[in-house]
């Protein structure tokens, strides 16, 4: 099976899950980020004739993604896709499922906190669910 850049233990198929949670890792320095991604995505098509949309699904960009975090895409364009690992944490069978293990996830790993020893923050994630954000740093 054919699973773009990414990393997993076990395989599967795709169309038996709704998405997955992975995590990014910067290979030199350890730094990582969390995050999730669907294998399908729904469209609701105008057909006419019909009062309602017609359902169309189609599968996303899950195999070429690289996260939704700026700064990591900033920093994957300038030194490439090899000096990262992509790795599949979890699979999720539902859409509830796969938000609930990422939050878990972001917050038992302290995503917003945690430091290297040398100061740096751990993870390139800046907030979870876009409800708790990382503190400003200090220039």
């Amino acid at each position: 099976m054919d699973y773009g850049h990414w990393t997993t233990e076990i395989d599967f198929e795709p169309s038996e899950w709704f998405g997955f949670v992975y995590e990014i890792i910067h290979i030199q320095t350890g730094r990582s980020y969390i995050g999730r991604k669907q294998f399908n995505f729904t469209n609701r098509k105008r057909v006419k004739g019909r009062k309602n949309r017609k359902k169309v699904i189609k599968e996303s960009d899950w195999k070429t993604y690289t996260g939704s975090c700026n700064e990591l895409n900033e920093e994957i364009t300038k030194i490439g896709k090899e000096c990262y690992k992509f790795v599949i944490t979890k699979l999720c069978k539902t859409k509830r499922e796969l938000g609930y293990t990422e939050t878990e996830l972001q917050i038992k790993n302290d995503v917003l906190t945690s430091k290297f020893p040398d100061g740096n923050r751990k993870y390139y994630n800046s907030n979870i669910m876009n409800r708790w954000f990382a503190e400003k740093e200090q220039t």
